[in-house]
């Protein structure tokens, strides 16, 4: 018997900047953190079991954490030294055949990796800044799944991505916004940095038609009522999980005008994907 754990991610800024079709020809940037939600794969006797701390189609990478987790599992039998960049890379190629080429590239790499991380896509690869004094954020940031679902994840990317052509300018934009949030972490000042996640979500939500939905700017805009400063829908868009920023001592106030969206408390989580239990009997 096997046994991985796979932290899940929640993405701040530059959603939409890891597609290759972006890239490939104009670089992009995205700030990204791992969580202490978790997929759990389990291989016994040749039967695969998974269970998932969050649910499915949250906008959290859970696609992503189940395919690196696996991964994980595979390259256990054979070496206990994987690459965590390897499988990043691998699963990547996995998700982009079986959804058609409609998915970014930073969930397998924040998933596999872990931690809170600057991540820069070119053509010649992947950059990254992983951030060590980062745990005065997360008293700031409010988890809700808002309890509507969205399509499959490369549905709604293939009509952003069908559509790019026309939102160049809001990309571009996009991509100042990461630089301005990496200031923002660096200086530790979490209200500017809450006001360009307001920024860059007012940004992102124009890019396609099906990102956002009446329901979902409701929520957003009762929770910036109560006292968010800023925030964001998760995932590629449509339904599933939000994340708002906002002082404290506004954060009670944000629970009771969102009795229908359940909160998630979370905490930042160093670790990517790893390997929890294993059989010594099982030879690799």
């Amino acid at each position: 018997m096997i046994i991985s754990r796979t932290s899940t991610r929640i993405s701040f800024l530059g959603g939409g900047l890891d597609y290759p079709e972006w890239f490939l020809e104009h670089g992009g940037a995205v700030i990204s953190t791992t969580i202490n939600k978790y997929v759990w794969i389990m291989l016994n006797d040749g039967h695969i079991t998974s269970s998932f701390d969050v649910p499915a189609r949250s906008g959290l990478a859970t696609s992503s954490a189940h395919t690196v987790g696996l991964l994980k599992i595979l390259a256990e039998l054979k070496s206990r030294d994987s690459d965590p960049d390897a499988i990043a890379q691998i699963a990547t190629f996995v998700e982009r055949d079986k959804l058609n080429n409609n998915v970014g590239v930073q969930d397998q790499y924040i998933c596999s990796k872990g931690g809170f991380r600057l991540l820069r896509f070119s053509e010649v690869g992947i950059r990254d800044i992983c951030f060590d004094n980062i745990d005065w954020l997360n008293s700031y940031l409010m988890l809700f799944h808002t309890h509507q679902y969205r399509k499959r994840a490369g549905d709604v990317v293939s009509a952003q991505l069908a559509e790019m052509a026309d939102h160049t300018e809001a990309y571009f934009k996009l991509m100042e916004l990461v630089e301005e949030g990496l200031r923002a972490i660096e200086a530790k000042d979490w209200e500017s940095f809450g006001l360009i996640l307001h920024e860059s979500w007012l940004l992102k939500r124009t890019l396609s038609g099906v990102i956002t939905t009446g329901a979902i700017d409701d929520i957003y805009n009762t929770g910036l009522k109560a006292g968010a400063i800023g925030g964001k829908l998760l995932g590629s868009g449509g339904g599933g999980a939000m994340l708002f920023l906002a002082p404290p001592d506004k954060q009670e106030n944000i629970k009771q005008v969102l009795p229908r969206c359940e909160y998630i408390p979370f905490k930042f989580e160093k670790e990517g994907a790893k390997i929890v239990y294993r059989d010594e009997r099982i030879q690799g």
